[in-house]
């Protein structure tokens, strides 16, 4: 923004500030944008906050109770005015867009003439007349293919008016209002919902498939990536004067604002070492390595592996920064180092030093930002907590330019806790706890994703139609839906209890093999009736048991294809219809570790009730994280037991509780669950992985959402 000398700022109320001087009120008689309140409000709002933090004049023509319509023709006027007056180059233009319903109309009759604007909450004392027409108008032409049709237009039109002026810009949803008066965060999370739960023909017989398509690349160019509602909701209490922003929150978005015009075209160091290949390494990565034998080792499964410390992932593409060979970004250039870890963080940490030489003088230096991806992990970080601090600290890279993230829920929690018994550090690390397997569900639904295509989770749950579903094929709707892929202790005492109560025809069932554990004596004596060896010999004897041909097929070394095992891909979802509820064991339900992946995430979207064995607390993760789980429907107490093998027990107990239902019992109770079920699988659908991810990484967001601090 270097050439920059003006800024223009348009948009509503979120804009030009909802902020009266409370010494003029009655004069003011609700104009918020009366020329009298301009000196108590101009400077609150984020336009003028920003120009401060910029040094550069901004211009705030925004209008409360503004529709896009009016927005685009004071923009286009606006713009025009200033070319006048300086060179292309110097103006930059930010558009806090509104909701889409709102729309002009142009009234004259007499003398009475001007711009009305309609929208969902209208509370403005206006003729007769011109409240009927409102009513007749939103009764037959106030619908979302109206509104997004328009809104998408509006977005086309303005974006490509500024490129044929040359002109740098930026837009934003400033909140999102729906005709029932509802605020969504999310504009685009909307329109994405609208076209999976739309036919193409439909959109393309109405004219709006291309507007979305064209739409999308504007979004992913020039759009800010989250909403002025959502990012100041994440991140602060206390935010509103009433319905809009107070100064806090415009203070906030400025702030926000501020950081993303400086970071937006932010690049990422890629090289030959977090370029490494997880599965195949190349003899140059080998040789890298050759002093650290702990990375050579068999899997869970007993195949030999080599796995790098550092290796490639993609979450610089979830964030949108674009990469750049290392050895090419100067030394003065700021950059992002993003790279996948080991399963072993604590040899990771331990052996930061493997990092290039480059990336680690620039972390020195403050140019570099290092983003240790652990997302498809959820392990307990006390000991790798010790030791990265440990080792930042002797390499003398600043703490806070480290940035560690993985699937461990309490981890945030976790980190605290080492902070305050370990306060000599005054300085931190960022730990980031992140739902990656509710982000990976866009994946599971792409039919490219998988040979086994027909395994792909479908675009949108609607829980209406499958209530009907579940209706019409009841007599051969089952209790419960079990996968097992992955042997564990607690999966096959799960599959002796089965066995042992004769629960078969209570469930699908996916279960490869019986594999011998060393359950300890304690575990023996708990369990002594679903441990004994006719108990075991008879379970064996019915095994394997395969859901379909993702379990039958899918065998062999780790990895995606044919005679390789991969532990992601998705059960047909026709098994999801075909049972009522999903009982989950997590990954690692003993550590002290919330580890929540697919066996969770995978049946909530699909729209199942889950009975879930994790670690002590996990549903209460859940909940905290946006969730409703099913303490309605039966008891969840089991989550607050303390010991690991208790909260099994009443794991079993709960099932065997409703095992005893009856399959019309069953569908009252889905049925019963239907909003809760909808509400679940839609917030997967719309998860906002801006503020949970990015922003926190690249536009200096909290660390934890406001409810969990």
């Amino acid at each position: 923004m270097d050439l920059i000398r003006v800024v223009l700022a348009e948009g509503d109320s979120w804009t030009s500030g909802d902020i009266i001087n409370p010494d003029i009120v009655k004069d003011l008689k609700g104009n918020v944008n009366d020329k009298l309140n301009d000196s108590y409000r101009l400077p609150k709002v984020w336009p003028y906050k920003l120009g401060t933090k910029l040094n550069i004049e901004v211009i705030n023509e925004a209008i409360a109770g503004s529709s896009n319509d009016g927005i685009i023709r004071r923009t286009i006027n606006k713009v025009t005015e200033l070319l006048n007056v300086y060179k292309k180059e110097e103006i930059y233009v930010i558009i806090g867009l509104t909701s889409p319903e709102r729309k002009d109309f142009y009234h004259k009759k007499d003398n009475d003439y001007g711009w009305d604007v309609l929208y969902p909450l209208d509370s403005s004392e206006i003729t007769e007349e011109r409240k009927l027409f409102k009513k007749v108008y939103s009764s037959i032409y106030w619908n979302k293919e109206e509104y997004f049709s328009r809104y998408l237009q509006s977005v086309f039109l303005l974006h490509n008016f500024f490129r044929s002026k040359g002109i740098e810009h930026t837009f934003f949803n400033a909140f999102y209002q729906d005709n029932d008066g509802n605020f969504k965060y999310d504009l685009n999370k909307s329109l994405e919902l609208f076209e999976a739960k739309t036919s193409n023909n439909y959109l393309k017989s109405i004219g709006i498939k291309t507007l979305l398509t064209e739409y999308k690349k504007i979004v992913k160019s020039n759009f800010c990536n989250t909403s002025f509602k959502s990012y100041i909701e994440y991140n602060a209490k206390d935010i509103y004067d009433g319905i809009h922003p107070n100064e806090k929150g415009h203070e906030l978005w400025a702030n926000y604002l501020h950081t993303y015009l400086k970071n937006k075209d932010k690049i990422c160091g890629h090289d030959l070492i977090n370029l490494a290949r997880l599965d195949v390494p190349d003899e140059d990565i080998k040789d890298w390595y050759k002093d650290i034998p702990e990375i050579n080792e068999l899997d869970p499964r007993g195949y030999p592996m080599m796995r790098p410390l550092f290796s490639q992932t993609n979450l610089n593409i979830t964030m949108g920064v674009e990469p750049k060979n290392t050895d090419d970004i100067s030394d003065d250039e700021e950059f992002y180092y993003f790279t996948m870890l080991h399963h072993d963080i604590v040899l990771v940490a331990r052996n930061l030093r493997k990092l290039p030489l480059k990336v680690v003088k620039a972390l020195r230096d403050n140019k570099c930002k290092l983003i240790l991806d652990d997302s498809l992990e959820g392990r307990p970080i006390y000991k790798f907590l010790d030791e990265i601090y440990y080792k930042a600290t002797n390499m003398e890279i600043p703490k806070s330019s480290i940035y560690y993230i993985t699937n461990n829920l309490f981890a945030e929690k976790q980190h605290r806790e080492w902070k305050n018994n370990n306060n000599f550090y005054k300085e931190h690390i960022n730990v980031i706890s992140y739902m990656y397997n509710v982000v990976d569900i866009q994946r599971l639904k792409n039919p490219n994703t998988h040979i086994h295509t027909q395994a792909n989770l479908p675009e949108y749950i609607d829980i209406e139609k499958e209530i009907e579903y579940k209706a019409e094929n009841i007599n051969n709707i089952k209790t419960f839906l079990k996968v097992n892929r992955t042997g564990r202790p607690e999966r096959n005492l799960f599959m002796l209890y089965v066995n042992k109560h004769n629960l078969y025809n209570k469930f699908k069932i996916s279960f490869p093999n019986y594999q011998e554990e060393g359950y300890d004596t304690f575990t023996k004596d708990k369990f002594k009736s679903l441990l004994h060896e006719d108990n075991i010999k008879s379970l064996k004897e019915k095994t394997p048991f395969n859901i379909d041909n993702t379990d039958a097929t899918n065998h062999g070394p780790p990895g995606v294809g044919e005679g390789k095992f991969d532990a992601d891909l998705p059960f047909h979802p026709k098994h999801y219809r075909d049972t009522f509820i999903s009982v989950v064991f997590c990954a690692f339900p003993f550590d002290k570790a919330c580890h929540l992946h697919s066996s969770t995430f995978n049946p909530i979207y699909c729209g199942h009730p889950i009975i879930q064995f994790g670690p002590k607390g996990s549903l209460a993760e859940l909940r905290n994280r946006g969730f409703k789980t099913f303490n309605k429907w039966w008891d969840e107490s089991y989550d607050d037991i303390a010991n690991d093998w208790d909260r099994f027990k009443a794991v079993c107990s709960i099932v065997n509780l409703l095992s005893t239902k009856s399959q019309e019992e069953l569908l009252e109770m889905y049925k019963d669950m239907k909003e809760v079920l909808q509400y679940n699988s839609n917030l997967i659908y719309n998860y906002d992985i801006p503020n949970n991810l990015t922003n926190k990484v690249l536009y200096h967001a909290k660390q934890e959402p406001k409810e969990l601090i």
